[in-house]
């Protein structure tokens, strides 16, 4: 999975408006203001399923419509790839979907019915924005132990490149 974050709003401008307007510039306060967009590539579908369930913010997904289906393009969870009976029944599955929808695809199926077939684990690549207190939010839940593995990644990686983009705001929310 690869993350990037795009776009983050400017603190220092941020703070010189507010300032400007006489408004008082908290950290809790500005959590509301402070927008990131990230480009976030090769993760699996099931793990954007997770993502959009927080409903804070606004993404751009991938459509299957466009993109080429191959075996190459799904998420292999560690679990599977370290054990070779499971990675070989994992493999054998993929082989058998990929082969019925080209079955599909030659018989005239047009690919948003063919798609129907394909893994949730397929590889997609979006564009999400959000505030700072939706990643908040959405980083306190992901990255509870019961989360499954590739939110969780996700949800760290998110994290990080906002504390390294706007570190004054972080570390002040973090301490408290």
């Amino acid at each position: 999975m690869r993350v990037k974050l795009l776009y983050h709003t400017d603190l220092g401008a941020l703070k010189a408006v507010l300032s400007s307007k006489g408004i008082p510039f908290e950290p809790e306060a500005l959590m509301d203001h402070v927008v990131y967009m990230f480009e976030i590539e090769d993760c699996s579908r099931i793990t954007t399923h997770q993502l959009v369930r927080h409903r804070v913010a606004s993404y751009d997904q991938e459509s299957q419509r466009f993109s080429a289906a191959t075996r190459e393009g799904v998420v292999t969870p560690k679990s599977i790839e370290s054990n070779e009976a499971a990675y070989k029944a994992f493999d054998e599955a993929l082989k058998a979907v990929y082969a019925s929808y080209e079955k599909m695809a030659a018989a005239g199926v047009p690919k948003e019915d063919a798609r129907y077939i394909l893994p949730g684990g397929i590889k997609t690549k979006l564009v999400m924005t959000l505030s700072a207190r939706s990643l908040m939010h959405m980083v306190w839940q992901r990255t509870a132990l019961q989360a499954q593995w590739e939110i969780r990644e996700l949800a760290e990686t998110l994290l990080s490149q906002a504390r390294e983009a706007t570190p004054d705001l972080w570390t002040k929310i973090i301490e408290r």
